[in-house]
């Protein structure tokens, strides 16, 4: 059995493309609309699955071969005996939109304090 297969065996290889809502199922997309995030890139994979506490190997370097332009990279993941791919790419992917969620309300926050210190500005003097 040749290196390739072995390393097929242990792990499930995750593109950005797996999850992305652009993406046609033809083109490589894993997982329903429903739960497919927009133009996910590497960093918000590797975020989600630290997040998740699932150990990941990062390759920059590769290509999804659907999309063989753009080299978005990919991420390893030790295969899971008790969840499928499938799952493991929505629970990602669900994790990808908290994250996206919890930077708009940090910026909102942001502004609303500068709003407030402005105006605190404005009443002392």
């Amino acid at each position: 059995m040749s290196d390739y297969i072995r390393e097929r065996n242990k792990y499930w290889t995750v593109y950005p493309e797996n999850i992305d809502y652009r993406m046609s199922r033809r083109l490589g997309r894993k997982i329903p609309l429903d739960f497919a995030v927009e133009n996910p890139s590497l960093d918000e994979l590797i975020t989600a699955c630290r997040i998740l506490r699932i150990p990941v190997v990062v390759e920059k370097d590769k290509y999804h071969p659907s999309n063989w332009i753009e080299k978005k990279g990919r991420i390893k993941i030790p295969k899971l005996s008790k969840i499928s791919k499938r799952k493991l790419l929505k629970l990602i992917a669900h994790r990808i939109k908290l994250l996206r969620e919890r930077k708009i309300t940090i910026k909102e926050d942001k502004k609303r304090k500068s709003q407030v210190d402005k105006m605190l500005k404005r009443i002392i003097g």
